[in-house]
């Protein structure tokens, strides 16, 4: 619980969290005994396998060695899921696994209403506030890209929280949050990966809510909330998609100008990046270049060129070409499993955690395409605590519903 709470807000609290997390699972018995279950769940097996490819590239990797561990030691939150699995073993494990939502709920929240103080000048909180100008003054512990993320899974989490709800009351003050978590990722952020994010959770709950509105008698009060709920998120959207200050609608700009005059932008040179990783992948199809091995391999591409041709950097921004460049076809086929694992794993538990992992899921997949979010920390790490404390605590409750 703690781990997983302190992803907004603390790189330190998670790595000690996740440290406690460990050594309470080596003292204990009940962990020990439930070593054998591990092989049973292919989301533990696809991150296992993933962990020792990377690993095994290191034989042949073009990087130092030292650089090339260190990625490969980004990639060990994936060790997380099988700890997790020995951890949420009895009969009070839904019980933790429902207070580190709340938990996270809360901290997520705590980090939007900062970011609102942020933003008006009444506070200037956080490491990465003013860090980069004016874009940096609404950050607080994270920058626009991880924070824009996660406030779009918080408009998300407020949601699946409400429908759960049983007071009308609570109902209320989640759907106002969800509203907040939306206005604060498309208008104040202004992360792209977190927009699109928040625009494509705009569509499935659009489309989740017409189909109820279709099928179940609704009265017109609520039938006409809905309405003006949705022009509200659609007004939203679409501010997003065109207005003047938006990162967002500046993206075809910024890739005309780096095709054009070679400039460098944001969005223009991570399609250098998906180029150079797209001609790696053709050279080694099958195994790729080993972890770490993008920078150096990337210098190769860089040399002896100028403005957006020659930035660098040590992942190409995408973590399907990432996997593609490390580890081949081999390594897009693991990472492919792990999601797919994931995916038919929750689908075998709590309603409610099942609603949360898939709506994380759908924002990692969506981020992976612009971001490398499995070996980013913050993303990463969201995501195997996320997946794995609700996948392996919801599964108690499933199993007493079919028995």
């Amino acid at each position: 619980m703690l781990s997983i709470a302190a992803i907004p807000v603390s790189t330190a609290g998670v790595n000690l969290a996740t440290g406690i997390l460990l050594a309470f699972a080596l003292c204990s018995p009940e962990a020990w005994r439930a070593l054998p279950g591990l092989v049973k769940s292919p989301a533990v097996v696809a991150a296992v396998a993933l962990f020792v490819a990377l690993g095994a590239s290191l034989l042949y990797t073009p990087a130092d060695m030292s650089e090339a561990v260190d990625i490969l030691l980004k990639y060990r939150k994936l060790l997380l899921l099988p700890v997790l699995l020995l951890v949420f073993q009895g009969e009070e494990c839904l019980k933790w696994g429902r207070a580190a939502v709340w938990a996270l709920f809360a901290t997520l929240t705590l980090a939007m209403v900062l970011t609102y103080t942020n933003f008006f000048g009444w506070t200037a909180v956080g490491p990465m506030h003013g860090t980069q100008g004016p874009v940096s003054k609404p950050w607080v512990f994270k920058d626009h890209i991880s924070g824009g993320l996660m406030m779009a899974f918080l408009a998300y989490l407020s949601m699946a929280l409400s429908e759960a709800a049983a007071k009308p009351a609570w109902r209320r003050l989640l759907y106002l949050n969800a509203l907040l978590a939306l206005v604060n990722v498309l208008l104040v952020l202004q992360g792209r990966t977190g927009q699109v994010v928040a625009i494509v959770y705009i569509v499935v709950y659009m489309a989740r809510w017409l189909t109820r509105l279709h099928r179940e008698r609704v009265d017109r009060v609520r039938a006409g909330a809905t309405l003006i709920v949705l022009m509200v998120c659609t007004t939203l959207a679409y501010h997003a998609f065109t207005a003047g200050d938006s990162r967002l609608a500046h993206t075809g700009r910024e890739i005309a100008s780096f095709r054009q005059s070679n400039a460098v932008t944001s969005a223009g040179v991570r399609f250098e990046f998906y180029r150079r990783s797209i001609e790696l992948f053709a050279e080694r199809p099958v195994a790729g270049y080993g972890v770490g091995s993008v920078l150096p391999e990337f210098e190769r591409f860089a040399k002896n060129q100028t403005g957006g041709d020659a930035v660098m950097a040590s992942n190409p921004h995408n973590e399907f070409l990432l996997m593609g460049v490390q580890l081949g076809s081999i390594g897009i086929a693991l990472f492919l499993w792990l999601l797919i694992a994931l995916y038919g794993e929750c689908r075998r538990i709590d309603p409610l955690a099942q609603t949360i992992v898939f709506g994380y899921l759908i924002a990692f997949c969506v981020g992976c395409l612009a971001n490398s979010l499995l070996l980013n920390f913050t993303e990463g790490n969201l995501f195997v605590l996320l997946s794995g404390i609700l996948i392996y605590s919801g599964r108690l409750e499933s199993i007493k519903k079919t028995s």
